[in-house]
């Protein structure tokens, strides 16, 4: 496939993915992108089309000059973006910014205007696609957030005179592997970032091994330690939620497709202890809910959606068919589980339970948030687990030693606090890119 630009166009000075890795990468696209472009174009005349509008950058966002455009790829992420967003307004009341995210569900979680200057979905990474993003917005950094490393939108960004930054940055020891054998491709990507703000030491030594200079390196932190938390008031949010006043509550959170059965299995054998014990099941893509409501039932359990308009008077489970309530009814739970860790898919936030006072647990598959939930364990802040069974004895010793409960909350709130800092790191690291005198624009028409 030729080229869209001349490299010769790239403004000096900018290191820019090699033409061969692009050509490469664009050429296993080729069947992708037709299928997702017919697709998309479709969907122009759906209740969709301002979505794919966005995504196929045909409906453009308006002119940030000289200002940010931060991305995050899906809810955890989307997070980060908006805190921030909101720091960088903070520090410089007169930034323009923009956000995106590729998910429906990041998307719904991006802070909105007057916070930022528009929020939209990112372009799909084909070519010319983000340069039109690029030439409508006209940023002078773009920010990306933990992994989203993309290509063609590194190399419009290069072609344009956008510096990109990688803030939260991460690279799974579980995934380096891949990595090295891939090498011909991050490398060329990560040795174009302007600054990495690393989350660990760990992925500090990751992101060196692949290619990122030391002068643009920082450890940084886990912004996800910063997101703040509202007081919890359970009464209220039991009250908020429809949840009777009494009963001990289960949350599980974020579960993946595989796990919501093992899920299930081990709410039946903490009720045989705790026959007024509730579970919250949220699965971590609302669209499966119809597939889990009907796994709970046959396992013998009332349920009950979270949107019922008119909901039973009794019921088992209550099901979480919707993106956003999950942090709130962590602040109900007497024990919390958080899922994609039972089944390989590496975790997700554990922050936020231990954020809303609850005893944490999780399975053994943790490697997107290895750090984390290491250090949790290390200091007795939360428990891990291996199985159904393992689960839900796990979640009768904690309703049945309170004690035992207040301690690992104790605890993980310790973690919580020793780790903050890193979103004020973050934009301090971003700050100085903006200052950089060599970051004039040089924009193609």
């Amino acid at each position: 496939m030729a080229d869209e630009y001349d490299d010769a166009d790239v403004p000096p000075g900018l290191r820019r993915p090699s033409r061969a890795m692009r050509r490469l990468y664009n050429i296993l696209l080729l069947p992708v992108r037709g299928a997702v472009v017919a697709w998309g174009t479709l969907q122009l005349a759906s209740a969709r089309r301002e979505e794919w509008s966005e995504r196929l950058a045909r409906r453009l966002p308006r002119a940030i000059d000289g200002g940010v455009w931060i991305h995050g790829a899906s809810v955890g992420e989307a997070r980060i973006t908006g805190e921030i967003a909101r720091a960088l307004r903070r520090s410089r009341p007169g930034l323009s910014l923009a956000v995106s995210a590729y998910t429906a569900t990041g998307r719904g979680e991006l802070p909105r205007p007057p916070e930022v200057d528009c929020a939209f979905f990112a372009p799909l990474d084909f070519p010319g696609f983000p340069a039109r993003v690029l030439r409508a917005l006209r940023p002078a950094l773009l920010v990306l957030v933990e992994t989203e490393i993309w290509p063609n939108l590194l190399h419009e960004a290069d072609r344009t005179g956008v510096r990109v930054a990688l803030i939260n940055g991460r690279l799974s020891a579980h995934r380096m592997a891949t990595y090295r054998r891939l090498s011909g491709i991050y490398r060329p990507l990560l040795s174009s970032l302007c600054a990495v703000g690393a989350q660990s030491e760990s992925d500090a030594s990751r992101f060196r091994e692949l290619g990122v200079e030391a002068d643009a390196l920082r450890i940084t932190g886990n912004v996800k330690y910063d997101i703040p938390t509202p007081p919890v008031d359970a009464a209220l949010l039991r009250r908020t939620f429809g949840l009777p006043g009494a009963p001990p509550v289960f949350v599980a959170g974020s579960t993946a497709q595989g796990e919501d059965r093992a899920v299930l299995e081990a709410f039946a054998l903490a009720r045989s202890e705790r026959q007024d014990l509730l579970l919250v099941l949220a699965p971590r893509h609302p669209e499966r809910c119809a597939a889990v409501e009907g796994l709970a039932r046959a396992a013998g359990f009332r349920v009950r959606k979270l949107s019922d308009s008119h909901p039973a008077a009794g019921y088992d489970v209550l099901l979480v068919d919707s993106i956003g309530p999950l942090r709130q009814l962590y602040g109900v739970a007497a024990a919390a589980f958080v899922g994609g860790s039972l089944v390989p898919v590496g975790g997700h936030n554990v922050m936020e339970p231990v954020a809303a006072g609850v005893p944490v647990l999780y399975g053994p598959h943790t490697d997107s948030v290895a750090e984390t939930a290491s250090e949790l364990e290390r200091r007795g802040g939360a428990l891990r687990v291996r199985d159904a069974r393992e689960l839900g004895r796990a979640v009768c010793g904690l309703l049945a030693e309170p004690a035992r409960a207040g301690l690992l909350v104790e605890r993980g709130r310790g973690v919580l606090a020793a780790n903050r800092g890193a979103l004020g790191r973050s934009v301090e690291l971003l700050l100085s890119q903006l200052d950089r005198p060599s970051a004039a624009r040089a924009h193609a028409p």
